[in-house]
């Protein structure tokens, strides 16, 4: 959200927009404070969420990837985290929420109630979080123990990232205060200069800026002098300006051992030239003095300030025209730097260090979601976009792009050199950058660099091609890249001249493709490589950022979900394949949507045939809807309730599961058979956690097709499951009873309760012994315990005079899923085993 100036005065508003409520300034001198909550009542976690595990029925049997479950109804509702072996479920939040916007630096906190499963007789778990203000740097996780917490809150940019990860947990209740402090001194209302202002202000003091542009003594050369203050616009960069086209002065000049506390917020600075070509060499020692060519926007020299949402924009100087820093470790967030040269500005037309951004002495930059474009370099410079030489830089979520050289280059948009040099790049696109070598990226001279999750396109050589790099050139570095694309490059896509590593690419798209474990060479069919939107196609979803919303495409991108499977897919929306993303979008909330898996829902209750199933509010009305709507990889969740219908499932690999306590399915008249399987031989398809009984001829067929159908009770049928034509089904955890010709024709079952035992059933871990259901005449499967038994008429739990044989009688080797305590580490036969309605047994049974 963006602040409203109504004449010399903030207008008040309060904007509420689901359960957040942003409280905007009534008058220049007071707070922004904003505020959320989520007691988790609605779904609008799922939408509010920056990242977030799977969400999932909680009476369902749990997928195989961790998940999130609501327990509960109404304001009752809370949210809870289930593992898988043991890996935690991620629930990560963006505060503020949406296109609510901080104005300026925040403080605050984050209050949430937490408990675990030990009260409500399942296993007990933990819940960690971590902390970051720009959403790439985190803190080390903290755990929190059962009861409310309030975790501090703070950014100089603006906004807030959360990170839970949890194994059967329980929250509720978040509630998010942040505040942005009000201005102690206004420029020009209490000081002419901006340089007066910062003059008079002490240690945490806030300087705004009030709208238009500052030019002459005390508006450039701007010095903070050592100080912990912010200098902030009013406005935004667009409406302040730093008018240096004077010719020899910079913006802003760090050399007193500023850190992040000294923070510069929402400025443009342009046309600051500042002369000279003459850098001390490594080995010379270094005077500080605003005299040397370095940092022709902003200079850190040794100072580490923070530089937030500034525009930097045709500035000049020999290293870093846009900004430089000696010895420093500046934060640069949210910044445009662009139209800047490096070099051409000493007596005999010096090369030039890094036109938009040059790092040099052990410098250790943190340069986060900017744009570095059309910077320019002169003859034989260095590093067009960034120059990085004997220091460290993080490149994240970065757009790099269109920067060049008058002559030749090394590395049209990044150089990383020296022995102690580095560079991390993550989620960044370089593109239609030029240069002799290296278009994109040049690295030599034993530097650390990783390219992880980056796309690097179009970028063109201005010298002869042969076997030089068009997008990545490398010479003895240390180079790994991985989940990238580099695609469209002059000469050679890569060249890696004696890299460090035996496989330093991985997982990557590379034109003329590059041996490595997961690499490809294949077109990623980008959205536009012309208008350099580099979003990957997608049949299900593709983001448009010119549009600002989602659109498909009729084919589909061979990077979506080609990325390390070990590697998390972070924010990406559903559906995904559980798989990161190549390129730079990989693992972002942009990236490309994969065609699965869905989740389909069917409640016969409120379904209908003209819904999505995408749901339960919006669910199908019958299963076969579902069926014919599903692909490869799919599951289908069905709620409770009666279903007579005869389910067709031909050719695919989907699951069909009960979401809740188990659905009863039952064969109508003219269609006998409850679910045929058919031409699915080499399929994995699977059928979970249903009752099917009264069937005329059988509960399942398996027609040359061999599903896995596990934890089902199949009664009172006139026949159980049959095979033909070479299925081979797999039957598993389940109760067949009273099927009046049969259990089983041509097929086995293990560790399952049959009517009757054939010769070899009892060698399959299978028994033969009355179920004992809680009353089958009244349609109850449940089975009776003397430890606890779910009654579905009354939603209580009894406890019963007898315990039936089937409890713990499951595959040993299955995981108990969501069985509550007691339950014997061992799933249930039957539909409900694995699910919160298994009965229970003792822990030693």
């Amino acid at each position: 959200m963006k602040l409203a100036k109504s004449g010399w005065f903030w207008t008040t508003a309060v904007i509420l927009v689901g359960t957040t409520v942003c409280l905007a300034p009534s008058k220049v001198e007071a707070a922004w404070t904003y505020e959320y909550r989520e007691d988790f009542s609605t779904n609008s976690a799922e939408r509010d969420s920056l990242l977030h595990s799977i969400f999932w029925p909680q009476g369902a049997f749990p997928p195989s990837q961790t998940y999130l479950y609501y327990l509960g109804t109404g304001s009752q509702r809370e949210l809870g985290f289930g593992d898988y072996n043991r890996d935690p479920a991620v629930l990560g939040y963006c505060f503020p929420v949406g296109s609510v916007q901080s104005p300026a630096a925040v403080s605050g906190y984050l209050q949430i109630d937490v408990w675990f499963t030990d009260n409500r007789n399942m296993v007990s778990g933990s819940l960690q979080y971590s902390l970051s203000a720009d959403g790439v740097i985190w803190s080390p996780a903290r755990q929190l123990g059962t009861g409310s917490h309030n975790i501090p809150l703070e950014s100089v940019r603006g906004t807030c990232y959360v990170k839970f990860r949890g194994t059967e947990a329980m929250i509720d209740n978040i509630y998010v205060r942040l505040n942005s402090s009000a201005a102690t001194i206004h420029v020009p209302r209490d000081f002419a200069t901006i340089q007066e202002a910062i003059n008079s202000a002490a240690n945490g003091d806030i300087v705004e800026v009030s709208s238009g542009t500052y030019t002459g003594d005390g508006n450039w050369d701007i010095d903070f002098r050592g100080k912990a203050i912010t200098v902030r616009s009013a406005a935004g960069p667009k409406r302040t300006i730093i008018d240096c086209s004077d010719g020899g002065h910079r913006g802003f000049y760090f050399h007193r051992g500023e850190g992040p506390s000294s923070v510069l917020r929402g400025f443009t600075i342009i046309g600051a030239v500042v002369p000279g070509s003459e850098i001390p060499p490594d080995y010379a020692s270094w005077s500080p003095s605003p005299a040397h060519p370095v940092g022709g926007g902003i200079y850190c020299e040794f100072s580490s300030p923070s530089i937030i949402d500034c525009v930097i924009k045709r500035c000049s100087t020999e290293l870093g025209g846009g900004i430089g820093s000696v010895g420093g470790a500046p934060a640069i967030i949210d910044c445009t730097i662009e139209e800047c040269h490096a070099g051409g500005l000493g007596p005999a037309g010096s090369s030039g260090y890094g036109a938009g951004i040059g790092l040099i002495r052990s410098s250790d930059a943190k340069i986060i979601n900017c744009t570095i474009k059309e910077n320019v370099g002169y003859h034989n410079s260095f590093g067009a976009g960034v120059y990085c030489w004997q220091s460290t830089a993080l490149l994240a979520n970065c757009d790099i792009s269109s920067n060049s050289a008058q002559g030749d280059i090394p590395g049209g948009g990044i150089h990383c050199g020296g022995s102690s040099a580095g560079v991390v790049l993550e989620h960044c696109t370089i593109s239609n950058n030029t240069a002799e070598v290296g278009g994109g990226i040049f690295a030599s001279s034993l530097a650390y660099v990783r390219v992880t999750n980056c796309t690097i396109a179009n970028n063109r050589l201005s010298g002869p091609q042969m076997s030089v790099g068009g997008g990545i050139h490398s010479v003895g570095s240390d180079i790994v890249i991985r989940n990238s694309i580099v695609w469209y490059n002059d000469g050679t896509a890569i060249s890696l001249q004696n890299p460090a590593s035996n496989s330093p690419v991985l997982y990557s798209n590379i034109e003329g493709y590059y041996p490595g474990q997961g690499n490809i060479d294949t077109d990623p069919l980008f959205a536009s490589a012309g208008r350099a939107d580099y979003h990957l196609r997608s049949v299900l979803g593709r983001y448009d950022p010119d549009r600002d919303r989602w659109v498909k495409d009729h084919d589909n991108s061979p990077c979506i979900d080609a990325g390390d499977p070990q590697d998390p897919v972070a924010s990406e929306p559903f559906p995904n394949k559980n798989c990161i993303n190549m390129g730079a979008y990989g693992g972002t909330r942009e990236a490309s949507k994969s065609v699965g898996p869905l989740i389909f829902h069917v409640d016969g209750s409120r379904g209908s045939r003209f819904n999505t199933g995408l749901s339960r509010s919006d669910a199908f009305a019958t299963i076969q809807d579902a069926v014919d709507q599903a692909i490869d990889g799919d599951t289908i969740m069905v709620w409770p309730g009666v279903y007579q219908e005869a389910v067709f499932i031909t050719g695919k690999a989907i699951t069909l599961q009960s979401a809740d306590d188990a659905a009863v399915i039952m064969a109508p008249a003219n269609d006998p058979i409850a679910f045929t399987f058919q031409f699915a031989e080499s399929l994995r398809c699977v059928l979970r956690n249903f009752v099917i009984t009264n069937c005329g001829e059988a509960a399942i067929l398996c027609h040359s097709a061999s599903p896995e159908l596990i934890n089902l009770t199949i009664v009172d049928n006139h026949f159980g499951i049959t095979a033909y034509e070479g299925a081979n089904p797999s039957i598993t955890n389940c109760i067949l009873w009273n099927n009046q010709f049969g259990d089983l024709e041509q097929c086995r079952a293990r560790y399952s309760c049959l009517g009757r035992l054939e010769p070899g059933d009892k060698d399959r871990d299978n028994i033969s012994k009355d179920p004992m259901f809680a009353d089958s005449a009244n349609g109850d499967y449940h089975l009776q315990s003397e430890y606890g038994r779910y009654s579905p008429a009354n939603d209580v739990w009894v406890t019963d005079s007898q315990t039936s044989p089937c409890i713990d009688g499951g595959d040993p080797s299955m995981r108990a899923g969501r069985e509550q305590k007691p339950h014997g580490g061992r799933l249930n036969m039957g539909a409900y085993g694995g699910t919160p309605y298994a009965s229970k047994s003792s822990p030693s049974w």
